[in-house]
């Protein structure tokens, strides 16, 4: 019986994929625009083709028939074809950070289209795509109708010839992740495969106008896997994150000082390589070295359940966006979505953010997973300036992780479409 195959474009770090791999299945290539994020995905699944740069110069004619094809062919056909294109803009931080441009003089915000096309020549079974919560409102232009960038990006997935096609919005804590963490999703299932399928897409239509977009995807099932509302499993932060609750780790000395406690932990610390005497080793587990005053303000928050910033003494507050502890056990279900910096968030019981490796387990990547370039940036290294023509950024590992697909919610949606794809023998 052969693994079901998969090929990620916009690929990031390689969130989806272990959770694709972790749902059994095998990547067979990768498209990733950012050199760090690809050395990261790469550095996880080597035995993927890597198509690094952008997709419109890496997914050639030539390396879609000398390449791709052949592989395709080889494994039995392409199961699924997954992306995440690029969404600056569509987020509130993202509108932000392009400086008031345009939506639609931002060319990234159209790769959705190259996406497309590689649906149509290399033909998966299935294609998901992928994108943040903000495209179901985002306008083009400022006095553009609201939701019209999601509009336009629907009618032209659901236009793809031999597919059907049906969008959702999921929740990550709905699948096990210690987030809130909403993603817009689109599958499409190829025609034939229905015949034999015992899932139906769920109705959309877009130009209704009695409900937002958000009401009527929102865990609407079909296609797509859907959780119980008043029954959500997603762990809390202290059984998360305790077994790496101490200090003194260095590059020098990479080691785990407590045991895992809890059956995530367990998890998520498997197959952790070793050193020499048998010793798991712990990487990115660097603690940001925050000024004095920094300390005392986080302190204060942590002693006085503070969670707004006006709540803080004045000398105590700041221009930055407002920063609050993350509580130990979630009062309801989780609150939070990882972001690209860990800025917004204070440790539960210390007074500093978050490590590269507390970020990722937020993310549920496991402790294996690993992650190159520089640990963070800011400023416009990270953001870039469209309204200056400046496209480039930097992706550190922060970002990468904040920018990625939680690892079990992509798990969750490789077991559900292996359901929709016919027997692999």
């Amino acid at each position: 019986m052969r693994k079901p195959t998969s090929i990620d474009l916009f690929a990031g770090c390689g969130g989806l994929t272990r959770g694709l791999e972790w749902a059994g299945y095998e990547c067979l290539a990768f498209n990733e625009l950012n050199k760090d994020a690809a050395d990261s995905f790469a550095a996880n699944f080597p035995e993927a083709i890597r198509l690094d740069g952008d997709i419109r110069s890496a997914l050639t004619d030539e390396v879609i028939t000398k390449q791709l094809l052949p592989l395709i062919d080889k494994k039995g056909g392409l199961d699924l074809l997954c992306g995440g294109p690029p969404c600056q803009g569509y987020s509130g931080i993202g509108h932000r950070r392009t400086h008031k441009l345009e939506k639609k003089d931002i060319p990234t915000n159209h790769l959705f289209l190259e996406m497309i096309s590689a649906i149509s020549r290399l033909q998966p079974r299935v294609f998901l795509f992928e994108n943040v919560e903000g495209i179901l409102s985002g306008k083009w232009t400022t006095d553009g109708a609201k939701g019209e960038i999601f509009r336009d990006v629907w009618e032209s997935f659901s236009q793809i010839e031999g597919y059907v096609v049906q969008p959702t919005l999921l929740h990550a804590y709905g699948f096990g992740v210690p987030q809130n963490r909403p993603r817009v999703m689109i599958m499409g299932v190829r025609e034939e495969l229905l015949e034999h399928c015992e899932f139906e897409p769920v109705d959309f239509n877009p130009n209704t106008n009695n409900q937002s977009y958000a009401s009527q995807l929102r865990n609407n099932g079909g296609f797509f896997p859907s959780w119980d509302e008043n029954n959500i499993n997603a762990p809390d932060l202290i059984d998360v994150l305790s077994d790496l609750d101490f200090e003194g780790w260095t590059p020098d000395k990479p080691h785990y000082r407590k045991k895992p406690k809890t059956d995530f932990q367990k998890f998520l610390r498997n197959e952790v390589q070793t050193n020499g005497r048998g010793r798991q080793i712990l990487t990115d587990h660097e603690f940001s070295n925050h000024k004095p005053h920094v300390v005392e303000r986080f302190q204060y928050m942590l002693d006085n359940n503070v969670t707004k910033k006006a709540d803080l003494p004045p000398h105590m507050q700041t221009r930055k966006f407002n920063q609050k502890p993350l509580p130990a056990r979630w009062p309801n279900k989780p609150s939070m979505t990882v972001t690209s910096l860990p800025d917004d968030y204070v440790h539960y019981r210390r007074a500093r953010t978050f490590s590269v490796r507390e970020w990722a387990r937020l993310q549920t990547f496991p402790d294996k997973h690993i992650f190159c370039g520089k640990r963070t940036t800011g400023g416009e290294r990270r953001a870039g300036n469209p309204a200056e023509g400046n496209w480039n950024r930097d992706v550190p590992k922060y970002t990468q992780i904040g920018n990625a697909v939680p690892p079990l919610l992509g798990k969750a949606l490789g077991e559900q479409i292996a359901l929709i794809l016919p027997s692999l023998t």
